[in-house]
């Protein structure tokens, strides 16, 4: 690769065999959390591009403390361009996305194998590691998972931060003009715009303290005009927001320990299992079997100590000794030094001490660079040595397609929600997860509730913290025709709900319950009065936080409401509002009021919403919509007396 048009038609090889790996899941569906954050959001449905549709679109999203309002407004704009939701084009924009990043690693890759000292074969390291790390399957959910884009569009800011430092540090190190103009538009780019898609684009700094670690290290480092540049660059963008950080927590811990409320881990475990996890993604990203690639990976065994599992033990020892010998190669061979600490500083967010769920694939799409990019430059320079350069390129090749045809196999699964649940069950039957989608799957397609509740059984039975497994199953259960659920098991659930970990899927089961029991469906007929008993303990559990809360209290409310409750809906609303003050509770108040026909306490706890500071959109329509039903109200009511 000699000639410039060598390396573009090259790398317009490596974009074709990218989207050829995806093209069997590009007609595939939306899926999973695709409807809450884009199909089920009225906001993303932009059909005028205006500055106020786009602006509401924008910031609809509640991922994350940014909300990740670039991700939002590119989910409306691809609305807005198919005129309606049809998934292949929103999956063709993160296919883009993709291309546009492999394109990315090319640049960045080849600066940084340069600076290593690849010389000549600079350009086929590059290539080579853009096309292992396109090709890869550990990237499949990033680009056909439509919501996982907040991945793949930070992704895109930070490489190309990356490159604006590479060239800006290149240009200091030769004593050049406008360095120090490019190192801080990377900061612009790569976290200015990168955390607005999600938050991980925060870890930029950190990416870029690794490469100066690795890359300005030899003879003449000390004479480097912009290595004190480079030492106050990093001063500001780690050390300082590092030091914030943990002052911050010693201050408010609560920030981040009340977040553990709903998991079913302690802070200590999530950190002992996740050096286990760390060494599975390696695995991974080095040796991608099919069996063991999977969109959930709850069945990972927690560590509940450094014995249990033995292998946390032995997983910690290994960090300690990689990391030992990335600081002891730092001279003689960076390349190492860089695959660890690039692996580790692309997990420092998500794989530490944020209560997150355990283990995600797309927590490497970034990561999983430093480890390929160290395999491609180490094969080179011994292919380069030992004179074997067409050996190991054949080599290169035959692994890149065989990462292509794993790419393609999985894709092939995603052209429809059935055949991804399908897969995930037959690659991981120990997962809690997977079986919660089979059950699903039986109740909803395929209309087999007998053998949903199985399924939802057994998912219980591998995660017995989750109650929300149970609640499936006793609708399933219900739907096929089963008894109502006798004292013992009702307290069962009650105790679980008031003590066990509340996690999402738990608020959904009872959301989705109470939503079955307001439609009247036949399962659910007769399971009022125990479903207010369950919705109550949620409520008094000590782990609730205030989102969880309001959703309880208003599935709570709207059953008293449908059910003529109207006593026992106001005593639980005014109890929420005394303990979490928030506008929505008063307009339940109101609603109970004039349904009692207490016209004047209505109105007056309207006009005392009028004056509650923050009231968002919604809370001032409810408020227009009660305000109007008081007047209708009250007009009948003077009519009837008049009568």
């Amino acid at each position: 690769m000699k000639t410039a048009s060598t390396r573009r038609l090259a790398l317009a090889a490596v974009l074709a065999l990218v989207v050829l790996a995806y093209l069997p899941g590009l007609r595939g569906p939306f899926v999973f959390d695709d409807y809450p954050n884009i199909v089920n959001n009225p906001t993303v449905a932009v059909t005028t591009l205006t500055v106020q549709n786009l602006y509401t679109a924008a910031t609809s999203n509640t991922s994350g403390p940014l909300g990740r309002p670039l991700a939002a407004l590119s989910f409306a704009l691809d609305h807005y361009r198919a005129g309606g939701f049809y998934p292949l084009a929103f999956k063709l924009t993160n296919l883009a996305i993709h291309l546009l990043n492999v394109l990315l690693v090319y640049a960045l890759v080849g600066r940084v194998a340069r600076r290593l000292g690849a010389g000549e074969s600079s350009a086929a390291v590059a290539l080579f590691t853009a096309l292992l790390w396109g090709l890869h399957p550990l990237q499949l959910t990033s680009v056909l998972y439509v919501v996982q884009r907040m991945t793949s569009l930070s992704a895109l800011w930070v490489l190309a931060g990356g490159w604006l430092w590479l060239a800006g540090r290149q240009r200091l190190a030769e004593d050049r003009r406008g360095g120090a103009a490019l190192l801080l538009s990377s900061l612009v780019v790569g976290v200015g715009l990168g955390a607005l898609a999600k938050e991980n684009a925060l870890l930029l700094p950190l990416y870029l303290a690794v490469l100066e670690l690795c890359l300005w290290r030899g003879t003449g480092a000390a004479h480097d005009q912009g290595r004190r540049f480079a030492n106050g660059f990093f001063a500001v963008t780690v050390l300082a927001p590092a030091l914030l950080g943990l002052g911050l927590l010693a201050w408010q811990p609560g920030w981040l320990l009340d977040g553990y409320g709903g998991r079913p881990f302690t802070l200590d475990e999530r950190l002992l299992t996740e050096a286990r996890v760390l060494w599975f993604y390696v695995g991974l990203i080095l040796l991608p079997t099919p069996g063991r690639l999977g969109l959930y990976h709850d069945d990972i065994a927690l560590s509940t100590g450094l014995l249990a599992p033995w292998t946390t033990l032995a997983a910690l020892a290994g960090w300690l000794l990689a990391l030992a010998a990335a600081i002891a190669l730092r001279r003689r061979a960076p390349v190492v030094t860089l695959a660890v600490l690039w692996f580790l500083a692309g997990h420092a967010m998500e794989s530490t001490v944020v209560p997150l769920e355990i283990a995600h694939e797309h927590r490497n799409y970034l990561p999983s660079l430093g480890p390929l990019l160290a395999t491609v430059y180490g094969v080179t320079v011994f292919a380069r040595r030992t004179g074997r350069a067409a050996l190991y390129g054949a080599l290169g090749v035959a692994t890149s397609l065989a990462l292509g045809f794993g790419t393609f196999g999985r894709s092939a699964t995603w052209h429809s929600e059935e055949t991804i649940i399908e897969a995930l069950y037959r690659q991981h039957p120990q997962s809690a997860s997977a079986q919660q989608m089979m059950g699903e799957l039986m109740l909803h397609r395929r209309g087999q509730p007998a053998q949903a509740a199985e399924h939802y059984q057994r998912a219980y039975a591998l995660a017995p913290w989750e109650t929300g497994y149970g609640l499936r199953a006793l609708r399933a259960r219900r739907t096929a025709g089963g008894a109502l659920p006798d004292a013992t098991e009702h307290q069962a659930i009650v105790s679980a709900l008031r003590s066990r970990p509340l996690p999402p899927t738990t608020l959904l089961a009872l959301g989705s319950l109470s939503a079955c029991a307001l439609a009247g469906e036949p399962a659910c007929r007769d399971l009022t009065p125990a479903l207010l008993d369950w919705l109550t303990a949620a409520a008094e559990n000590p782990r609730i936080n205030t989102v969880s809360l309001t959703q309880v209290t208003m599935n709570y409310g709207q059953i008293c409401l449908q059910t003529g409750r109207f006593e026992q809906g106001l005593d639980w609303v005014r109890a929420a509002y005394r303990q979490t003050p928030q506008p929505v509770y008063r307009l339940m108040e109101a609603n109970f009021l004039m349904l009692q026909g207490r016209f004047e306490l209505t109105a007056a706890v309207l006009a005392d919403v009028h004056q509650l500071p923050g009231l968002s959109a919604t809370d001032r329509g409810h408020l227009k919509v009660l305000e109007q039903a008081l007047s209708r109200r009250r007009a009948e009511a003077e009519l009837t007396a008049a009568d």
